[in-house]
């Protein structure tokens, strides 16, 4: 009996060791839906009518310099002694964060860098304030910010609630799609397919005007919309070129596509009526171009991703 109830209890070993060799070959692997992460505060249905030319203003006109000095620009600070600026700390070859370094770094960083060292006399007596495109005019409203430099185009709508700069860069809009997508302009584009941009950008009305079929999503931040490109959310992402070409330097499956279908005049923005700081700043900027720094930045961050010269700047004044 001993010998049998022995012999019974091997037996039952080896079947389960058996059947622990054997049994997961035979089995299905779970079904496990699993959903998409997406940014926060991504719009699917936005609100998309075709931009109409703005003729309220002559957008590019800015302030003459004058005869406004450093010590009368300061003045202008909430921190006489420290100037705040809203940047970017995410987009690449504009203004981000080198994780090599952990400084920030990028062709908005240098002209931000070199407005601080003009107003200040001192590069260092800043006050970097990050912030998602979606931010940057109530930032300036808020006093958060004495001013903004953040790939911020210059429109007759946003004059109405902060002051600019002249421009400082000349970029357009284009289409990032992934190199497979067969994708190759946004007026082909079709109503089953999605566009990604920044809600806050001037883009939903270029796109609209451009194709009024293709579905448009708008997140905070347009850099939300390089996640949903890689996840396969959206078919395409539609912001200016300079941004896009950062994009595509971070992941070499995506590239830049088509004509571009808008004109974006970039302008530092500054609190609404403060137009000293303002006179000031485009008196440094123009000191930035005429002694070549504005082209070294440009040929470190720019010419070789977007491979152009750069276009032509325009420096107006409107007294």
């Amino acid at each position: 009996m001993i010998r049998y109830a022995k012999s019974a209890l091997a037996a039952a070993a080896a079947c389960l060791v058996l059947a622990a060799c054997t049994s997961p070959a035979d089995m299905e692997p779970p079904e496990v839906d699993v959903p998409t992460p997406l940014p926060e505060g991504v719009d699917f249905d936005p609100e998309a009518s075709p931009a109409a030319p703005d003729t309220s203003c002559d957008p590019l006109a800015s302030y003459s310099p004058g005869s406004v000095t450093a010590e009368q620009a300061r003045a202008t600070l909430d921190d006489p002694d420290q100037i705040s600026i809203g940047i970017s700390q995410s987009t690449n070859l504009m203004g981000y964060r080198d994780p090599e370094t952990n400084e920030l770094a990028g062709f908005d960083i240098d002209i931000a860098t070199a407005m601080v060292q003009a107003v200040m006399g001192d590069a260092t007596k800043v006050r970097w304030v990050p912030m998602t495109s979606a931010e940057r005019e109530q930032a300036l409203a808020d006093d958060r910010v004495d001013m903004v430099v953040r790939t911020m185009s210059i429109t007759c709508e946003r004059w109405e609630n902060v002051e600019f700069s002249t421009e400082y860069y000349h970029a357009g809009q284009r289409l990032l799609v992934t190199k497979d997508s067969g994708i190759a302009d946004l007026a082909e584009m079709t109503a089953d397919q999605q566009v990604c941009t920044g809600a806050s950008s001037t883009s939903v009305g270029n796109i609209a005007a451009v194709n009024a079929e293709v579905q448009p999503v708008t997140v905070p931040d347009f850099n939300d919309c390089l996640v949903l490109l890689q996840q396969g959310t959206v078919d395409a992402v539609a912001i200016d070129d300079t941004i896009l070409a950062g994009m595509a330097v971070q992941d070499p499956t995506l590239q830049v596509v088509g004509e571009t279908f808008s004109v974006e005049s970039y302008g530092i923005a500054f609190e609404k009526d403060n137009t000293d700081l303002a006179r000031f700043v485009n008196g440094a900027l123009a000191a930035m171009i005429a002694d070549g720094r504005w082209q070294s930045s440009y040929d470190k961050w720019l010419a070789g991703p977007l491979a152009s010269d750069a276009a032509a700047l325009t420096t107006k004044y409107r007294d």
